[in-house]
């Protein structure tokens, strides 16, 4: 089974200085507009709110465009499930927030769960986490200006 295929920015291989402009070439045009990711209307408030603010955070690195469109609306109408759900358990009587009377977990637990699950797979994929935009882009490094011959001369 063949590696899926990275980046010029993230492949660690020599590939040679034609390929990777030809690569690089390639990559731009698949790049879609990312300037119309605007939060559709059928989202709850908060997610309409955390839509806008992952797109805007998102611009400054430009990972995201047109085709995350799906993505970001799972991720955002996820985060808002986890709001709801979490402040139904928080509005639970203490004794049965965890476990209710019969010692089975309670069904907002299971379905808090399910959410967090489902973020986590989202957020990843969008690389909202650190760690998760490090695989996707990696930055580039700066070349010092220095001669290597200096080192044999004083001063």
């Amino acid at each position: 089974m063949a590696r899926p295929r990275k980046t010029t920015a993230t492949s660690t291989g020599k590939i040679g200085k034609e390929n990777i402009k030809e690569r690089q070439e390639q990559e731009e045009k698949i790049r879609l507009d990312n300037k119309n990711l605007k939060a559709p209307s059928y989202l709850q408030e908060t997610a309409k709110v955390e839509f806008s603010r992952v797109v805007e955070e998102a611009k400054k690195i430009g990972i995201l465009d047109n085709l995350d469109l799906s993505i970001l609306v799972i991720y955002s109408n996820a985060y808002a499930q986890y709001l709801e759900i979490t402040q139904e358990i928080e509005n639970m009587e203490r004794s049965y927030r965890y476990v209710t009377e019969d010692y089975k977990i309670s069904p907002l637990i299971n379905a808090q769960d399910k959410v967090i699950k489902q973020i986590m797979s989202c957020s990843s994929k969008l690389g909202l986490a650190t760690t998760d935009r490090l695989k996707l882009i990696v930055p580039k490094k700066e070349e010092s200006i220095t001669n290597k011959y200096l080192r044999y001369f004083d001063g």
